[in-house]
């Protein structure tokens, strides 16, 4: 029988340590909620003793939500209850109806009891509900691994009762840890670290550096596909597709070869930089590994590094390549990232780039530009969209 509510209490891990700052983590959360429920029902959702409960006007199945809530960022578990009044028989009643046709071997209840009013502590439910499914069923207790687990929760004037729980993203809620700005490809790294720091309560502001019209459109559109993606549930976020290759041309005509790559990376960090700060940014995000290509030695990423103020976050900076396929399949983003497109990094690109390059050689090759204009015009020129969904409307009093 498919399992469907009105009534779904959201559980989270990390927040409940956060003391006296919890209740902003909380009500970010509630939020994010609010936004992944767009186009559904809600009649409230509101904080409930370390938990948060979703109340919808009319009943929804588990499939409904459950998509919804994988994506939401801050959640450890949830699960869809039934809302019965707080005492043991009326939870019985309930409990009653729901095993009166299973055909199980084993199960368990768990009690969790915040409401200290209630006359039984949570062992003392637990037997009670206990024996009362033994006497109606006949089945065995089995705590470790119950085919029918069965979660009471005792909480304010009401008990809510749920038969299934199922497993959230975990993290942070969306928005907590400020905004950053994430140097987004159309390949399989960047996406994973634009999620890692998403996960980590980010905003991001997503930038895309493309070399059209030399190359093809299926970069800019992957990049729309998977900033979408990693958006799913969430709330809106700016993309920023830059036009690279001009700029390439230039460094060309005017700079050794084995530097090429390099200077781009650099000008990239630049721009980003950039358009990070008009959003409030407060650091870079992008996709490097270790030694996983040539501009990403130690040398080299500290040569690029040189060129910002805003710290440059590397999520990846220590995974092997197959690790990072393994989180890209999980998180959706693997299949739209191996579709074939024209790199920017890859147009233009040096026979043997240099792999251990220093500050002072990168600076002497760009006496012949005028950086702070050329980043401008990079600016000047990008294409902003917006991507994710839209804030909710807040109810006027």
């Amino acid at each position: 029988m498919e399992l469907v509510s009105r009534h779904i209490l959201v559980h989270y891990n990390e927040i409940a340590l956060k003391g006296k700052n919890r209740g902003f983590f909380e009500k970010l959360l509630v939020e994010s909620l609010y936004v992944a429920f767009r186009g559904l029902e809600v009649q409230d959702i509101r904080r409930l003793s370390g938990r948060i409960l979703a109340e919808f006007e009319k009943e929804y199945s588990y499939q409904e939500i459950a998509e919804r809530l994988h994506e939401v960022i801050g959640i450890s578990h949830f699960e869809l209850t039934e809302k019965v009044d707080q005492n043991l028989e009326a939870i019985q009643s309930s409990i009653g109806s729901f095993i009166q046709d299973k055909d199980v071997e084993s199960f368990a209840i768990y009690t969790r009891r915040s409401n200290k009013d209630f006359p039984m502590n949570s062992v003392e439910t637990n037997r009670a509900l206990g024996s009362f499914v033994v006497n109606e069923k006949g089945w065995k207790v089995s705590i470790d691994a119950p085919e029918l687990p069965i979660y009471v929760y005792l909480v304010g004037d009401a008990a809510y009762i749920a038969y299934h729980r199922d497993v959230g993203s975990g993290g942070m809620p969306y928005g907590t840890a400020g905004p950053v700005g994430i140097l987004l490809s159309g390949g399989i790294d960047s996406p994973v670290a634009a999620y890692r720091m998403i996960r980590r309560g980010t905003s991001p502001i997503f930038i895309h550096f493309h070399s059209a019209p030399y190359t093809d459109q299926a970069s800019q559109d992957k990049v729309v596909d998977l900033a979408k993606h990693l958006m799913r549930y969430k709330r809106s976020a700016p993309l920023y597709l830059v036009p690279f290759a001009d700029l390439q041309r230039k460094i060309v005509q005017e700079t050794k070869a084995s530097y090429r790559v390099i200077l781009y990376r650099r000008f990239m960090m630049r721009t980003a930089e950039a358009i990070a700060k008009k959003h409030g940014g407060k650091a870079l995000v992008t996709g490097e590994a270790l030694g996983q290509v040539a501009s990403q030695t130690l040398e080299n990423l500290a040569t690029i590094d040189s060129v910002t103020q805003m710290p440059i976050l590397r999520p990846l900076i220590g995974h092997d390549k197959l690790d990072i396929v393994r989180e890209a399949e999980k998180i959706g983003t693997y299949e739209t990232s191996i579709e074939p497109h024209d790199d920017c990094c890859s147009y233009l690109m040096p026979q043997q780039p240099a792999t251990k390059s220093r500050n002072e050689q990168l600076e002497e090759a760009e006496q012949v530009f005028d950086i702070d204009q050329e980043v401008q015009a990079l600016i000047e020129k990008s294409e902003r969209i917006k991507v994710g969904t839209p804030p909710r409307e807040k109810k006027k009093d």
